[in-house]
């Protein structure tokens, strides 16, 4: 998996390209770990390229939530894929997030 990242203020961009699988989130995780400072309110996820998520990327994607929502931040996800969309709305998930 490819991640990139833009930060602008308190907004931290991320794009991610592949799959969001086991092996991908460990790697997903460390990243966020690194680059989710306290100064980072919002983020904003570019699933366009993001071809597959499974339970392990949904636990990143709920360790963000649970990050940022204290400091009254939101995670919005952007451009999802029909297969990451469904994953999301099959688990109830996609009600937690911004869908943009």
């Amino acid at each position: 998996m490819e991640i990139n990242s833009e930060k602008k203020g308190n907004c931290l961009s991320i794009s991610a390209k592949g799959r969001l699988d086991t092996v991908a989130s460990r790697e997903f995780m460390k990243w966020t770990d690194n680059n989710l400072g306290e100064d980072i309110k919002d983020v904003v996820l570019d699933c366009s390229d993001l071809t597959y998520i499974s339970s392990s990327g949904l636990r990143v994607l709920m360790t963000i939530y649970k990050t940022i929502t204290p400091r009254q931040g939101t995670l919005s996800l952007k451009d999802l894929t029909p297969q990451v969309g469904e994953v999301l709305n099959i688990t109830g998930m996609a009600s937690l997030f911004n869908i943009e």
